[in-house]
């Protein structure tokens, strides 16, 4: 029996063997600093360009977020309470009084 589970145990070992990375001949390199690419020519039209583009796509949400605001509050979708109910209340014959227990 023991024979047995230490070849089950043999078996298994190689399955659950981890990989190891290896380099075939070649020295492994870290990155560093200096494989960044290095920026020639002016860089502010660049940056002008792509803040206008920001800048209208911002403005199209913001407007597009007041229409849709004023859109829902116009069909009245949505309630936001600013003033008192159209309807009064009950009657005060319909209201219940309340009677303290004694």
């Amino acid at each position: 029996m023991r024979q047995r589970m230490l070849s089950l145990g043999k078996a298994f070992a190689g399955i659950q063997r981890v990989p190891v990375r290896t380099f075939k001949g070649e020295q492994r390199c870290d990155a560093h600093m200096n494989e960044l690419p290095i920026p020639c020519g002016p860089w502010e039209p660049w940056y002008k360009d792509k803040q206008s583009f920001y800048g209208k796509i911002l403005l199209f949400g913001v407007s597009w977020f007041i229409l849709a605001v004023v859109t829902a509050i116009s069909t009245e979708s949505i309630n936001l309470l600013w003033g008192p109910p159209c309807q009064p209340g009950p009657p005060s014959d319909m209201e219940e009084e309340c009677t303290d227990a004694d």
